[in-house]
Protein backbone atom coordinates (compact mmCIF):
# COMPACT_ATOMS: atom_id res chain seq x y z
CA UNK A 1 0.00 0.00 0.00
CA UNK A 2 1.30 3.43 -0.92
CA UNK A 3 1.12 5.94 1.95
CA UNK A 4 -0.34 9.30 0.96
CA UNK A 5 1.01 11.79 3.52
CA UNK A 6 -1.29 14.51 2.17
CA UNK A 7 -4.17 12.63 3.83
CA UNK A 8 -2.46 12.51 7.23
CA UNK A 9 -4.81 13.94 9.86
CA UNK A 10 -3.43 16.59 12.24
CA UNK A 11 -1.64 14.99 15.17
CA UNK A 12 -1.09 11.57 13.57
CA UNK A 13 2.20 10.00 14.65
CA UNK A 14 1.93 6.49 13.13
CA UNK A 15 0.25 4.60 10.30
CA UNK A 16 -0.49 0.96 9.63
CA UNK A 17 0.96 0.50 6.13
CA UNK A 18 -1.35 -2.46 5.42
CA UNK A 19 -4.70 -0.95 6.42
CA UNK A 20 -3.89 2.77 6.06
CA UNK A 21 -5.18 3.38 9.61
CA UNK A 22 -3.73 6.57 11.13
CA UNK A 23 -2.81 6.61 14.84
CA UNK A 24 -1.95 9.29 17.40
CA UNK A 25 0.34 7.70 19.99
CA UNK A 26 0.92 9.05 23.51
CA UNK A 27 4.00 7.40 25.06
CA UNK A 28 5.25 4.61 22.84
CA UNK A 29 3.63 1.32 21.82
CA UNK A 30 2.61 0.53 25.40
CA UNK A 31 1.13 4.00 25.97
CA UNK A 32 -2.37 5.19 25.19
CA UNK A 33 -3.34 5.97 21.63
CA UNK A 34 -6.16 7.15 19.40
CA UNK A 35 -7.00 5.97 15.92
CA UNK A 36 -8.54 8.00 13.13
CA UNK A 37 -11.76 6.45 11.86
CA UNK A 38 -14.58 8.01 9.85
CA UNK A 39 -13.02 11.47 10.12
CA UNK A 40 -12.69 11.49 13.94
CA UNK A 41 -10.19 10.45 16.58
CA UNK A 42 -11.34 7.52 18.78
CA UNK A 43 -9.62 6.04 21.85
CA UNK A 44 -7.73 2.79 21.41
CA UNK A 45 -7.45 0.11 24.08
CA UNK A 46 -4.55 -2.19 24.91
CA UNK A 47 -1.11 -2.06 23.35
CA UNK A 48 -0.61 -0.64 19.90
CA UNK A 49 0.60 -3.22 17.39
CA UNK A 50 4.24 -3.12 16.27
CA UNK A 51 3.01 -3.14 12.67
CA UNK A 52 2.50 0.65 12.81
CA UNK A 53 5.19 2.82 11.25
CA UNK A 54 6.25 6.06 12.88
CA UNK A 55 5.76 9.00 10.56
CA UNK A 56 8.87 11.10 10.02
CA UNK A 57 8.19 14.62 11.20
CA UNK A 58 10.49 17.33 9.87
CA UNK A 59 12.07 19.29 12.67
CA UNK A 60 11.51 23.02 12.76
CA UNK A 61 14.26 24.76 10.85
CA UNK A 62 15.87 27.86 12.33
CA UNK A 63 17.46 29.04 9.09
CA UNK A 64 20.91 27.75 10.02
CA UNK A 65 22.54 25.26 7.67
CA UNK A 66 20.58 23.22 5.16
CA UNK A 67 16.84 22.94 5.76
CA UNK A 68 15.89 19.37 6.76
CA UNK A 69 14.37 16.99 4.24
CA UNK A 70 10.61 17.59 4.16
CA UNK A 71 10.89 21.23 5.21
CA UNK A 72 8.83 23.81 3.35
CA UNK A 73 10.90 26.97 3.01
CA UNK A 74 11.88 29.63 0.48
CA UNK A 75 14.82 29.56 -1.91
CA UNK A 76 16.51 32.53 -3.53
CA UNK A 77 15.73 32.60 -7.25
CA UNK A 78 17.97 35.36 -8.53
CA UNK A 79 21.69 35.85 -8.23
CA UNK A 80 22.04 39.38 -9.56
CA UNK A 81 18.96 41.45 -8.75
CA UNK A 82 18.61 43.21 -5.40
CA UNK A 83 16.53 42.54 -3.47
CA UNK A 84 16.50 38.87 -4.39
CA UNK A 85 13.24 37.16 -5.28
CA UNK A 86 12.23 34.06 -3.33
CA UNK A 87 9.89 31.15 -4.10
CA UNK A 88 8.38 28.51 -1.83
CA UNK A 89 9.88 25.03 -2.13
CA UNK A 90 9.97 21.63 -0.41
CA UNK A 91 13.34 20.05 0.37
CA UNK A 92 13.38 16.48 -0.94
CA UNK A 93 16.98 15.30 -0.35
CA UNK A 94 20.48 16.18 0.82
CA UNK A 95 23.60 15.23 -1.10
CA UNK A 96 27.24 16.21 -1.56
CA UNK A 97 28.02 18.05 -4.82
CA UNK A 98 31.08 17.72 -7.02
CA UNK A 99 32.71 20.56 -5.07
CA UNK A 100 32.39 18.57 -1.84
CA UNK A 101 29.78 20.98 -0.43
CA UNK A 102 26.52 19.77 1.09
CA UNK A 103 23.52 20.68 -1.06
CA UNK A 104 19.77 20.35 -0.79
CA UNK A 105 17.57 19.15 -3.64
CA UNK A 106 14.16 20.80 -3.70
CA UNK A 107 10.92 20.85 -5.65
CA UNK A 108 8.90 23.96 -6.46
CA UNK A 109 6.02 24.97 -8.68
CA UNK A 110 7.20 27.20 -11.53
CA UNK A 111 5.22 30.14 -12.94
CA UNK A 112 3.70 27.88 -15.61
CA UNK A 113 2.37 25.49 -12.92
CA UNK A 114 4.89 22.73 -13.67
CA UNK A 115 6.78 21.16 -10.76
CA UNK A 116 10.50 21.81 -11.18
CA UNK A 117 13.53 20.47 -9.34
CA UNK A 118 16.49 22.48 -8.14
CA UNK A 119 19.50 22.26 -5.88
CA UNK A 120 21.30 24.76 -3.74
CA UNK A 121 23.63 25.56 -0.88
CA UNK A 122 22.41 26.57 2.57
CA UNK A 123 22.81 30.30 1.81
CA UNK A 124 20.04 30.09 -0.82
CA UNK A 125 17.34 29.04 1.66
CA UNK A 126 15.39 30.90 4.32
CA UNK A 127 12.42 29.97 6.53
CA UNK A 128 9.01 31.06 5.28
CA UNK A 129 8.34 34.54 6.60
CA UNK A 130 5.47 35.20 8.97
CA UNK A 131 2.81 37.82 8.13
CA UNK A 132 4.42 40.04 10.79
CA UNK A 133 7.83 39.81 9.11
CA UNK A 134 6.29 40.64 5.74
CA UNK A 135 4.52 43.68 7.24
CA UNK A 136 7.81 44.94 8.74
CA UNK A 137 9.55 44.56 5.35
CA UNK A 138 6.73 46.43 3.57
CA UNK A 139 6.90 49.23 6.17
CA UNK A 140 10.68 49.55 5.73
CA UNK A 141 10.35 49.68 1.93
CA UNK A 142 7.64 52.37 2.19
CA UNK A 143 9.80 54.44 4.56
CA UNK A 144 12.72 54.25 2.10
CA UNK A 145 10.44 55.46 -0.71
CA UNK A 146 9.09 58.33 1.45
CA UNK A 147 12.59 59.49 2.28
CA UNK A 148 13.73 59.28 -1.35
CA UNK A 149 10.59 61.08 -2.61
CA UNK A 150 10.97 64.03 -0.24
CA UNK A 151 14.47 64.86 -1.51
CA UNK A 152 15.27 66.44 1.86
CA UNK A 153 19.02 66.57 2.20
CA UNK A 154 19.27 68.41 5.50
CA UNK A 155 18.79 67.01 8.96
CA UNK A 156 19.78 63.79 10.59
CA UNK A 157 18.85 60.63 8.67
CA UNK A 158 17.46 58.98 11.81
CA UNK A 159 15.04 61.92 12.27
CA UNK A 160 13.82 61.50 8.68
CA UNK A 161 13.31 57.77 9.24
CA UNK A 162 11.36 58.45 12.44
CA UNK A 163 9.11 61.02 10.76
CA UNK A 164 8.50 58.81 7.71
CA UNK A 165 7.71 55.89 10.04
CA UNK A 166 5.22 58.03 11.96
CA UNK A 167 3.52 59.04 8.70
CA UNK A 168 3.36 55.40 7.57
CA UNK A 169 1.92 54.30 10.93
CA UNK A 170 -0.69 57.07 10.67
CA UNK A 171 -1.85 55.61 7.35
CA UNK A 172 -0.20 57.91 4.83
CA UNK A 173 0.61 56.13 1.55
CA UNK A 174 1.92 57.31 -1.77
CA UNK A 175 -0.90 57.82 -4.26
CA UNK A 176 -0.19 56.45 -7.69
CA UNK A 177 -1.79 58.44 -10.49
CA UNK A 178 -3.28 56.47 -13.36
Amino acid sequence: MKIDLTKKPDGATHINPHSGLWVKCFGGNSGSYQFFKDGEWEMGFGCMSNSYLEIARPEPWTGEGLPPVGAVCEYRCGYVEQPYSYAECTVIAHFVGESGKSLAAFAYVAHDGVVQLGRGMAELFRPIRTPEQIAVEEREKAIEVMIADTNILTGIMSDRRIMAGQLYDAGYRKQVSE
